[in-house]
Formats: C-alpha cells, structure tokens, sequence
C-alpha cells in the first residue's frame, strides 16, 4: 500500500514534517495571504477556544493515500459508479461532515495555526466564519484580529433571514470586517433567492467582497437519491452565475474553491463579470494553469481551506502551475488579495 512519504517523493514543492504533516517544500521568499481559512470558534457548532493547546489535526477532508490524485480537484480519484441512492449514503455524508467539523473545531487553534503559516511561509489567514440562523460567529472572527492583528484578517457572516441582518453587515465593516462569508445549501435547498439578493445587495452598499462555496464533486445523477442530488448539487456554478445577473457589475463575488470540478465553468463567469474572483482551494496545478490561461491571474486567489484541508497542499499547486510566471505567482499568493482588500 501507497505510504505518506512515497506519495510526496513525487510531488515537486511538497514535502513532510518531522509530524508527518504536508508542508511546502521550496527556498523561494514568498508574500502569502491565505484568502480561504476557518478557526476553532468561528464554526456553525459549539466554539472551542482558539487558546487551547496539543489538539492536533487529522484533516479527514482529505482521501485515503491510495484514493489520493494531486493531478484533480479535491485530489480524489474519481469514482462515478458509486451507488448514492437510499438512506445509508444521506447518513454517511453526514457522518463525514460532522466528523470534518468536530475536527476543526478540535485542532482549528492558534497553536496549530501559527505553527502552520510558519512551516508554509504565510504571513495572514483571511479567517471566514460560518454563522447559521441560529449562531452569528462573527464577533469571534473580530476578536481574533483583536488579538493576533498582523496574523488575521477578519470577514463577518450573517444568514440572509436574520432580521438585522442589514445592521449586522454595517456594524460589522464598521468594526473591521473586510468582507462576508456564507454557505447556502438550506436557501437552495427551500428554492428561495430573494433573502440572498437582498444580502448581496447590502453587501455590495457596504463595498464588501462576497465569497461563497461554490461548485461541487462529480456525481452521477441515476445513482444518487433525489435527495442528496439536490443538496450535493446546491452549491452549483450555474447557481451563482444566474444569481450574479441580479447585481451590478462592480459587485465583487469571489467563487470559493474555484467551483471545485465545475472550475471551466468559473472561467467562464470570471470573463463575463470582470469584478468575480476566483479563490483556488482544492484545486490542481492543472486547473490553476487553465484559469491563468482562461482568464489570466489577477481574478485568482490562494486559499487553503485550512483547518479542514493543509495549507500546504493548494499552495504547491500554485506554485507548480506558475513555476514559469513569477507575476502571476505573485499576484495569485498576496497581490490581488492585497488589492481587493485594501491592504497597503
């Protein structure tokens, strides 16, 4: 069986540390803003708090080795065939989901934060918080750059039926946020846009950039529930797309994970709405190549997913797909976020 160790003696700009963990590999002086990141507290569960210390990370995001293609987005090897119908596949994403959330909550600390961005050379996590109708996580998100502010950058997040929801997103910009975050499953799931638009268009008042999880895994329709088709589909790039058509042109949405497998997709939005950014965590360098080729590469942006996927994995693909193109290296790892976020 395929061990840790001999899975990355064949990648370039990947290696691991004397834990075990992927860590980049290179002696290049780099700038890095990780765009995409999360913290223990700013979760849609019970917070942990951020001090505690020897919880470690065991990434369950990631696939098992021998499932493991670097050459794809999210980095499994595809399996089409597989039987997604009845109940047990509903209740195993599930399981998965929660078991990815406990782990994030469980390692997502400063401790394993620092010592991250320290072996992967990056200087600020844009840290995203996910809050639900029922728990607003942005005061924690807030709070760690109170604590850490040359560590952090903070996004606030509202859901788009809460009824303040137009006071929170003023408050929380005027209170430092640099932008807003948020995951939609259960709005497409109840096939209603309206809260979203209004919340996009509060966004775009308040001059703070968007980015959502966009995009989704492969799946085969015939074999998959009519369930959970419709709630691995809810996040769809063509979703997003129809969406965007309701806002002015200069609104500034970011696809977060680059649409995941649907990324030519995001391409194609990123040509027809020149204020869209595209953030590439979980992307391969072969897809990284194709939007700098698509679209060029000041709508890109390196983010990591971290805690739930290594910061070290989406960065070594970007800098093997821009080995060749120190500009677009640049741009992609801390220009543009720098840019968009108004940072000197």
């Amino acid at each position: 069986m395929l061990t840790r160790q001999e899975l990355v003696q064949a990648e370039k700009y990947l290696k691991l540390n004397e834990s075990g963990e992927f860590v980049i590999d290179t002696d290049e002086d780099l700038e890095i803003i990780d765009f995409h990141t999360h913290m223990c507290n700013v979760l849609p569960i019970k917070h942990s708090n951020p001090k505690s210390k020897g919880n470690k990370l065991t990434f369950p995001t990631l696939p098992p080795i021998e499932k493991t293609d670097f050459s794809v987005p999210y980095w499994t090897k595809e399996e089409l065939n597989i039987n997604r119908k009845g109940i047990m596949p509903i209740f195993h994403y599930a399981q998965n989901a929660y078991a990815v959330l406990q782990d994030m909550k469980k390692g997502g600390t400063y401790d394993n934060c620092f010592k991250s961005q320290a072996d992967n050379k990056i200087g600020i996590n844009v840290v995203l918080p996910l809050s639900t109708k029922k728990c607003d996580c942005s005061p924690e998100a807030l709070r760690i750059v109170a604590d850490y502010p040359n560590r952090f950058i903070a996004f606030c997040s509202v859901h788009p039926d809460d009824p303040e929801m137009e006071e929170k997103i003023v408050k929380y910009k005027a209170l430092g946020a640099k932008g807003f975050k948020l995951k939609i499953s259960d709005i497409e799931l109840k096939n209603d846009f309206k809260p979203l638009i209004r919340l996009f268009r509060t966004c775009h008042e308040a001059e703070l950039p968007v980015i959502l999880h966009t995009g989704s895994i492969p799946v085969d329709q015939e074999r998959t529930s009519k369930l959970l088709w419709k709630f691995l589909r809810s996040t769809r790039v063509e979703l997003f797309g129809r969406l965007l058509e309701e806002m002015p042109k200069d609104f500034v949405f970011i696809f977060g994970h680059s649409g995941v497998c649907e990324y030519k997709r995001v391409a194609e939005y990123l040509k027809r709405f020149p204020a869209t950014y595209a953030e590439v965590s979980s992307q391969s360098q072969h897809s990284i190549k194709y939007l700098i080729d698509e679209v060029g590469y000041e709508q890109l942006l390196f983010g990591s997913d971290w805690p739930a996927l290594p910061q070290a994995i989406t960065l070594s693909r970007v800098l093997m797909a821009t080995a060749e193109n120190k500009e677009a290296k640049d741009h992609i790892l801390s220009k543009n976020a720098k840019r968009l976020l108004n940072q000197a």
